[in-house]
C-alpha cells in the first residue's frame, strides 16, 4: 500500500510499505484495520516534519486526526463492524492498564508517533473497542473530525485549570485549540474570558467572540480588538490593588501591561497556553494572580533549550502559582463525550466545532498540500479537512 512517510526534516514522501494485517496474536484480536475517509493535518505534524532536531522513528507514517471506515476487525472486537464510519481517537490510553496518562513519556500512545498514523491507504488501531468512537447520527464530518484532537485538547486545558465560577481566564493563542479552550472555559462557568492572539487573523477573532470570549487582545500590541464590557464590570469597582513593579512584566510585553491595567494589577486566576513558545510561559507567569493563579500549558514548545520562568513573578519561588503541562485526554469514552457535546443543539448548549474547518481538499494525493497549508497558514485558515 502507499503511505506518507516522514523521511527527514522538511521531507514527507509517498512510499510503498507493507499493509497492516490482523494476526492471531492477543493484541491483534482486539485490533482493527481501517481506511481513512476524512483527515486533518495538525500543527504537531508540521512540527514533526519541519521543526526540531529530536530523533524520529524510521519510516514513520504520520497523521492522527481522522474519521475512517472499518475494513477488518480482530476476533474479539465487539462494537465495530466492517464498513462502519468511525471517529479515531488521536491519543490512545494504555488499555487495560489505566488511562495511559501516568508514568509514560508523552502520557499515552498516539497515531503518527509511536504507532503508524493514518496518512496511509490502511492503518491499524489497537484495542478498537476502546479507541474507536461511534459518530452520532446527524453529526457533520467536520464536527466529528474536530472532536478527535482539537476539541478534546481545548477541553483538557480548561479541565486541568480547575476553573471556578467567575474566574478570569486568559487563553493565549486563538488557533483551533485556543478556540475550543475558550468554549470550554465558558462552559465551565468562567467569568470574563480574555482571548489573546493575532490581530491579523480575522476568522479567529470572529470565532473567539462566537465561542464566548468577552475580550480579544492583540498579543503583539496589547490593543483591544473587541470588548463586551465584562472585564471592566468585574474589576472597575475594585480599583487598583497595588502599584505594579516594572519587573512584573518580564518581557516588557504590551499585552501583559494591558492585563495589569484592566485588572488593577491583579492578573488572572487561570491562564491557558494554547499557542506560542517559551516566551508564552514567561508572560503567563507574569499574568497569573498571586496565591491563586494556575497556568496550564497545552501547547507544543519547540526547540531544545530549556525554558525559563521570571523569578520576580514567581515571588522568589513563593508566589503561590501553579503550573501544569498537559497532554489531551483520549480514548473512546472521551471522544464520544466530545461528539455528544458537539451534537447538542439548544440555546445554552450549542457548541459546534465544525466552523474550525475553513478549507477543504479532496483526494489522498492532497495530504501534502494540506500539510503545507497548515505550515503556511494562509489568510482565513484555521483547519483543513481532506476527504479521501
Amino acid at each position: 500500500m502507499k503511505a506518507y512517510i516522514f523521511e527527514s526534516i522538511g521531507r514527507l514522501i509517498l512510499k510503498d510499505v507493507a499493509a497492516p494485517v490482523i494476526s492471531d496474536s492477543q493484541d491483534d484480536r482486539r485490533a482493527a484495520i481501517l481506511r481513512p475517509r476524512y483527515v486533518s493535518p495538525c500543527s504537531s505534524d508540521v512540527h514533526t516534519v519541519f521543526g526540531g532536531s529530536r530523533p524520529r522513528r524510521e519510516n514513520m507514517i504520520l497523521g492522527h486526526e481522522g474519521l475512517a471506515e472499518v475494513v477488518e476487525t480482530g476476533s474479539e472486537v465487539r462494537d465495530f463492524k466492517k464498513g462502519e464510519l468511525v471517529a479515531v481517537s488521536a491519543v490512545m490510553p494504555d488499555i487495560p492498564g489505566g488511562t495511559g496518562h501516568e508514568g509514560f513519556p508523552f502520557s499515552g500512545g498516539k497515531l503518527g508517533r509511536n504507532m503508524d498514523g493514518l496518512f496511509a491507504e490502511l492503518f491499524k488501531v489497537p484495542d478498537a473497542d476502546m479507541n474507536l468512537a461511534k459518530i452520532p447520527e446527524g453529526l457533520s464530518p467536520e464536527a466529528a473530525l474536530m472532536s478527535v484532537d482539537v476539541m478534546t485538547t481545548g477541553f483538557s486545558a480548561a479541565e486541568y485549570a480547575d476553573i471556578r465560577r467567575d474566574d478570569t481566564v486568559i487563553v493565549m493563542g486563538t488557533g483551533p485549540i485556543g478556540l475550543m479552550a475558550i468554549a470550554a472555559a465558558k462552559r465551565f462557568g468562567a467569568g470574563p474570558v480574555i482571548a489573546m492572539g493575532s490581530e491579523k487573523r480575522e476568522e479567529c477573532i470572529r470565532l473567539s467572540r462566537e465561542y464566548g470570549a468577552d475580550m480579544y487582545i492583540s498579543y503583539r500590541s496589547g490593543d483591544i480588538i473587541f470588548d463586551n464590557g465584562r472585564v471592566s464590570e468585574k474589576y472597575a469597582p475594585l480599583g487598583k490593588a497595588y502599584e505594579m513593579a516594572s519587573a512584573a512584566n518580564s518581557l516588557g510585553s504590551p499585552a501583559v501591561s494591558r492585563i495589569f491595567e484592566l485588572t488593577g494589577s491583579r492578573g488572572a486566576e487561570r491562564i491557558l497556553i494554547c499557542g506560542g513558545g517559551k516566551r508564552s510561559l514567561m508572560s503567563a507567569c507574569d499574568m497569573a494572580s498571586y496565591g491563586t493563579g494556575t497556568v496550564v500549558n497545552a501547547a507544543y514548545i519547540e526547540g531544545t533549550e530549556n525554558p525559563e520562568l521570571p523569578l520576580f513573578s514567581l515571588g522568589k519561588g513563593m508566589a503561590g502559582k501553579t503550573f501544569k503541562f498537559i497532554y489531551c485526554k483520549g480514548g473512546r469514552a472521551r471522544i464520544e463525550e466530545m461528539m455528544k457535546i458537539a451534537g447538542k443543539r439548544g440555546e445554552s448548549e450549542t457548541l459546534d466545532p465544525a466552523p474550525l474547518v475553513t478549507h477543504r481538499l479532496k483526494g489522498f494525493e492532497n495530504i501534502p498540500a494540506a500539510l503545507e497549508m497548515m505550515r503556511e497558514k494562509p489568510a482565513g485558515l484555521i483547519k483543513v479537512m481532506v476527504e479521501i
